[in-house]
């Protein structure tokens, strides 16, 4: 990408950056940054192992805060997920018009090449940290990717009536039991955001509940898209954010600038053949 779009650290498909050549103790961050990056890939095919593997002891106890409440603070590896049908294509259960615009996307059009935010639940399946900050009104998600956030009330209040719509939308959680449950309305429409990487689509009538369970391991997530304009019934994903390995010659999250108006977007390879060829 160009100079005026990222300044950052990791290159992958949808989440293109430039690696400033800045030397610290004979390494570059762009080095240390591709190596995190590696650890994160490593971490998201490992996931579902690590799934079973950490949640099985039932001997360990389950963090929790002062007021008994499942503790999620800490800095967590989010599971990338760069195609939410995970190998199965033939089970997601579009609507005609959400096959058609799927198979009609152009990856060259991906909105995160405009260092626009992903929207949800794309920011939640992106190949970056994040931190979890909780108290006891509410759980404050600190994302490495693009450098933003999302403060989530648990206090079930409702959605703001008149809101205009957002990359993240407005997101509203509560307790069931020892889950958090998050419910997120307000999220813009096309072209401004795709569910994934690999160009899956919504419209602006997109619904998104989420579930966060904490073992004593990981976190356990769930989130499921609600859009009866391109999907025919709600559509579940399941995934596990496993702690981050700190490192003494890394921050817990590294700095990511991605700025609008990038001037090299029309460099872009196209994945579409040309019509008329």
């Amino acid at each position: 990408m160009g100079l005026l779009g990222f300044i950052s650290a990791r290159r992958v498909p949808g989440y293109d950056s430039i690696q400033p050549r800045l030397t610290l103790k004979g390494d570059t961050i762009g080095d240390r940054m591709k190596r995190r990056f590696c650890l994160c890939a490593v971490m998201a095919v490992l996931g579902a192992a690590a799934l079973v593997a950490q949640t099985n002891d039932d001997s360990k106890p389950i963090p929790r805060t002062a007021d008994g409440k499942p503790d999620f603070s800490g800095f967590f590896n989010i599971q990338y997920a760069p195609n939410m049908a995970m190998g199965k294509e033939d089970q997601v259960p579009y609507t005609p018009e959400g096959k058609a615009a799927y198979v009609n996307h152009d990856a060259k059009d991906d909105p995160t090449a405009n260092c626009w935010l992903p929207g949800v639940p794309r920011i939640m399946q992106s190949p970056y940290p994040a931190q979890f900050v909780q108290t006891s009104g509410y759980l404050v998600i600190l994302f490495e990717y693009m450098h933003t956030f999302r403060s989530i009330p648990l206090n079930n209040r409702p959605h703001p009536t008149g809101m205009e719509p957002a990359f993240l939308g407005d997101s509203t959680g509560h307790w069931e039991g020892d889950t958090i449950v998050v419910d997120t309305v307000g999220l813009k429409g096309p072209p401004w955001t795709w569910l994934d990487t690999a160009g899956h689509q919504h419209s602006d009538e997109l619904h998104v509940i989420e579930r966060f369970r904490r073992t004593p391991d990981n976190i356990q997530y769930e989130y499921t898209v609600d859009d009866p304009k391109m999907y025919a019934k709600p559509w579940t994903i399941a995934h596990v954010f496993t702690p981050l390995k700190l490192s003494p010659t890394l921050p817990e999250l590294i700095e990511y600038s991605c700025s609008e108006n990038n001037k090299d977007v029309q460099h872009l390879v196209p994945t579409k053949p040309a019509l008329g060829r």
